[in-house]
């Protein structure tokens, strides 16, 4: 039998879905965060709301 393929199950599934309407700069600046990072745009959305988090908690 051979393995299974495609993505792997994730325990956390994202269910929600944001549509944003971004300048073409603010939407550069991500893409070469994205870019530079190796990680999706996503990634960078949600670390970035992770950093804000952290800083209201100070």
């Amino acid at each position: 039998m051979s393995p299974r393929t495609g993505r792997p199950h994730k325990e956390i599934t994202k269910s929600v879905n944001l549509g944003l309407r971004l300048t073409k700069e603010t939407a550069a600046k991500l893409q070469r965060c994205a870019d530079t990072l190796g990680v999706s745009r996503t990634q960078v959305i949600e670390k970035g709301i992770d950093l804000v988090e952290q800083d209201m908690k100070k």
